[in-house]
C-alpha cells in the first residue's frame, strides 16, 4: 500500500508553518504563502521593515522599546507576500493566500483589492473574525484549516 499523498492545501499549509518560523516578531510568528494555478509565487513573514532592528536581535518588541501603544512597526505576512509580488511583477488575480494566523481587516482589504479569491487560514487562529467576515462580504472564498471532515471521507485535491 502506498502511502497517502498530501493534498495541494496539505502541502501549501505546512509551507507557511515553515515560512513563519522566519518571522522576526516575538509574539506571534506568522506565515503566509501565495498561490496561482497551484504553484507558490510569493511568500512572506511577519516582522519590521528591511533596515529596522528586528525585535528577535534585540530581545524585546519595539513597540515595547518605544512605549507608544499606537506604534506598529510589524509589516504582516499578507502584506510582505502580496508586496514581494508587485515587486516582481507577479499578478495574484484569482490566486489563493494560505495563512497560519487570523487575518485583519486592513489585509482582508489588500486581498479584495488585489483579486485573491481565496483564503485558507488555520482554523485554531485566535482572533475577531473581522477580517474574515469583509473577505465574504466581498466574495472572497475563505476555507479554514484543517477542512472538517465527515466521518470515513477522503478528502479530495
Amino acid at each position: 500500500m502506498t502511502p497517502r499523498r498530501p493534498s495541494f492545501d496539505e502541502t501549501y499549509m505546512d509551507v507557511v508553518e515553515t515560512i513563519a518560523r522566519r518571522s522576526t516578531c516575538l509574539r506571534k510568528k506568522v506565515g503566509a504563502v501565495i498561490v496561482v494555478d497551484n504553484r507558490i509565487i510569493s511568500h512572506g513573514y511577519n516582522g519590521v521593515v528591511s533596515g529596522e532592528t528586528h525585535c528577535c536581535d534585540t530581545g524585546s518588541c519595539l513597540k515595547d522599546l518605544v512605549g507608544r501603544e499606537d506604534y506598529k512597526p510589524c509589516v504582516h505576512a499578507e502584506q510582505n507576500a502580496i508586496c514581494l509580488c508587485a515587486k516582481r511583477g507577479l499578478a495574484v488575480k484569482g490566486g489563493t493566500i494560505y495563512v497560519n494566523a487570523d487575518i485583519c481587516v486592513t489585509c482582508a482589504k489588500l486581498i479584495v483589492t488585489c483579486e485573491i479569491s481565496r483564503v485558507v487560514v488555520r482554523r485554531d487562529h485566535k482572533g475577531t473574525g473581522e477580517g474574515i467576515d469583509y473577505l465574504e462580504r466581498y466574495g472572497v472564498k475563505v476555507d479554514l484549516w484543517p477542512p472538517e471532515r465527515e466521518p470515513g471521507r477522503q478528502q479530495k485535491d
